[in-house]
């Protein structure tokens, strides 16, 4: 791991850096090493075991340590290190995520078209779904003898003269409204005498026809459906929003929703309406419903939309930039810019993520504070690099893996449910290895159907960080959030294997990362051997020790 540190463009600022880190380091004698190969060290001078070339004394630059976690850079040392600062600020914790959405018909605006009565179909003016209809247009003719008999009746108690006001007239006219006969149909019957033989039945509304059951000729029934109308004058969008968003949605937030096929995009405002109670479980979302206007009906049932949402957290909250903040699996730690080239190392305790790669703290800074956020990694580096020095000096160069994790493995495994498993997560670091987002996405249907068998059998493991980690893994939706969780779980994994590596068939080589961006030290599964980091790609691909392969006795 030394020497992968060692090969970067910063090697002479890392090497500067771990030998005055080191407590004792020149006390124990001058070190020389090769200007072309800066990783190797010796005690002795002599000759490059690479290139032949003489070995230089080493010089430490310009870092000094202070002895109390202080560290004292001169102003030429900064300038090679590229050190950059920012004030650590107040302000807002604000968050803002998207969500795919589909435009769908607005429920309430949906009107189905039955009748009361039975009777035959002789004309139908709308054959055909997809017409938009406007209120009040004809959308049948039909014949029923029932309703035909009602009208006789009305004809003949309130027609020609008779007397409307009567009850018997009273009572029949009732009749036709209960059958939904208009006020001016009834009016027609009792001015002229006459009662039409067929009645012409109108759209009671506007909308689309999006249902059709009706032919020319056909006999219904009272309550059959006819015709189901859509207004598309509101519409609803629904957005599928993860489960880990949900706190972050309510009800009434304002939105905004944007359609990807209209010239410009324009942005339009709506609102949530309601957030449904269930998760899907395959894709662990849950549905947000948004109510939009549709002004000249430009959003169309079945389109899709993106969803804009942002939720304030906090009013005022202390800001430290996300670029300051290195993490590990021991907390966070920034580094603290001071007067006079000091810099001063300060864990910190975040709170959420705002916008502009801001995170709130919740404690170990103050407004104010200057922060080192670029080329704090030169900083950070003693403490990684102080033990592999140290280890030098006394001789033993060789970095000892770290043993697998306990309680997880000292279980009954099953070999040839673990196998599968191994192999697709084998198969899943390849992909993060290569930088293939949609690589990686093609590898999960296999880790999850090896999953589902694996995990009922073994109830350990599934409350270990395999099943704290899974669902995480397969919701990630970019390559920095499927590393996040992955090196968690597939070094769980890999301790697994190494623990039961006698029952298992195929063969595995495994890696291991001393310096993986979460916990710091980090193992992975491979199908061939040369190590291909997960954790970095090809920022850092070559990062690895193999600590197991076939064949070979595992490492103690």
């Amino acid at each position: 791991m030394l020497a992968q540190l060692f090969r970067t463009p910063a090697a002479p600022a890392l090497f500067a850096l771990a030998i005055f880190f080191v407590p004792g380091a020149h006390a124990s004698g001058q070190l020389y090493t090769c200007g072309m190969h800066p990783q190797i060290l010796k005690k002795d001078p002599g000759n490059c075991p690479v290139c032949g070339m003489n070995l230089t004394p080493v010089s430490p630059g310009g870092v000094a340590s202070l002895g109390t976690g202080r560290l004292q850079v001169d102003a030429a040392t900064v300038q090679r290190m590229n050190l950059k600062t920012a004030l650590v600020g107040r302000g807002p914790v604000r968050r803002e995520f998207r969500a795919v959405g589909a435009v769908a018909y607005n429920e309430v605006a949906l009107r189905d078209i039955t009748t009361k009565y039975e009777g035959w179909v002789e004309t139908l003016h709308v054959n055909a779904t997809g017409v938009e209809v406007k209120a009040g247009e004809p959308l049948f003719e039909i014949y029923s003898p029932e309703l035909y008999n009602a009208l006789l009746n009305y004809a003949t108690v309130a027609g020609d003269g008779a007397d409307a006001n009567g009850t018997l007239a009273r009572a029949v006219a009732a009749r036709l409204r209960h059958y939904d006969v208009p006020d001016a149909v009834v009016e027609r019957v009792r001015r002229t005498g006459e009662a039409p033989r067929t009645l012409l039945f109108r759209a009671p509304a506007a909308g689309v026809v999006v249902e059709k059951g009706v032919v020319s000729g056909q006999m219904i029934k009272p309550g059959e459906r006819l015709f189901r109308l859509a207004g598309l004058d509101t519409v609803w969008v629904r957005a599928q929003v993860y489960e880990k968003d949900l706190p972050l949605v309510r009800e009434g937030q304002a939105v905004t929703v944007r359609s990807g096929y209209e010239v410009g995009a324009p942005v339009r405002n709506g609102v949530v309406q309601r957030i449904l109670p269930q998760i899907e479980e395959q894709t662990r979302t849950a549905t947000v419903r948004i109510e939009l206007p549709n002004k000249g009906g430009t959003l169309r049932p079945g389109m899709f939309v993106d969803v804009g949402f942002a939720a304030q957290l906090d009013g005022d909250a202390v800001l430290v930039p996300g670029a300051a903040v290195l993490r590990s699996g021991g907390g966070n730690t920034v580094f603290i810019a001071l007067e006079g080239g000091f810099f001063e190392p300060r864990e910190v305790k975040l709170g959420a993520r705002s916008e502009g790669d801001l995170y709130q703290v919740l404690g170990g800074l103050e407004a104010g504070e200057r922060v080192v956020v670029s080329g704090q990694f030169m900083l950070d580096s003693e403490s990684r690099l102080r033990e592999a020095v140290q280890k030098m000096l006394r001789g033993n160069v060789a970095s000892k893996p770290v043993p697998p994790s306990v309680g997880e493995t000292n279980v009954g495994i099953i070999p040839a449910l673990l196998g599968p498993v191994a192999f697709a997560s084998a198969d899943v670091a390849e992909a993060l290895s290569r930088d293939d987002f949609a690589a990686f996405q093609g590898c999960l249907p296999a880790l999850r159907g090896a999953l589902e068998k694996f995990l009922p059998a073994h109830g350990q493991v599934a409350r270990g960080a395999v099943g704290r980690h899974k669902d995480a893994l397969f919701a990630a939706v970019d390559l920095a959030a499927a590393r996040r969780d992955f090196e968690p779980f597939v070094t769980a994994i890999a301790d697994l294997v190494r623990a039961n590596r006698k029952g298992l068939s195929g063969t595995f080589h495994i890696f291991e990362c001393a310096m993986a961006p979460g916990a710091g030290k980090a193992r992975w599964l491979q199908r061939a051997s040369g190590a291909r980091n997960p954790f970095y790609g090809s920022g850092m691909l070559r990062c690895g020790e193999e600590i197991e392969a076939p064949g070979l006795p595992k490492v103690p």
